[in-house]
């Protein structure tokens, strides 16, 4: 009975510490899609970098190999250019992971921009689309809320 108890609890505890992780990995990101919308390169590097950090010190969950990929392809972009090219694959994968977890506050907004074909997470209902900054700010629509 005790050990019932102790995986019980082990488990409660790895539950909890993988929702803390996602909303401070959904935090990480939204950095990432902040500087995009701003078109500020170098904070999206800064940021991503975090991102990135983040990533190593969490533990195991499902769309962590997902996560790590896409956010490695985007430390590699060169200009802001190729980081809004690559965000894409990111928003994607941590979409599934916040889908997936009941635990993160408050709504999430799944948007989607047309001309792109491209997706992004966000915590406000507004548009304010990352893949072309201040050229076509309001460019999108919610696709999906969690």
């Amino acid at each position: 009975m005790k050990k019932l108890f102790f995986l019980l609890a082990v488990v409660l505890v790895n539950y909890s510490a993988f929702a803390q992780n996602t909303t401070k990995l959904l935090d990480q990101y939204l950095a990432v899609k902040n500087a995009l919308v701003a078109s500020d390169g170098k904070a999206a590097s800064q940021a991503i970098a975090a991102l990135q950090q983040g990533l190593s010190v969490a533990g195991d969950f499902g769309g962590k190999d997902a996560l790590v990929k896409a956010t490695g392809t985007l430390a590699k972009a060169g200009n802001i250019d190729k980081q809004r090219a690559g965000f894409n694959e990111l928003s994607v994968a941590l979409w599934k992971v916040v889908k997936a977890d009941d635990k993160v506050e408050g709504n999430v907004y799944y948007q989607y921009c047309p001309m792109k074909k491209a997706y992004w997470l966000s915590k406000e209902k507004d548009i304010k689309n990352p893949y072309y900054g201040a050229s076509m700010l309001t460019c999108g629509k919610v696709a999906e809320t969690r």
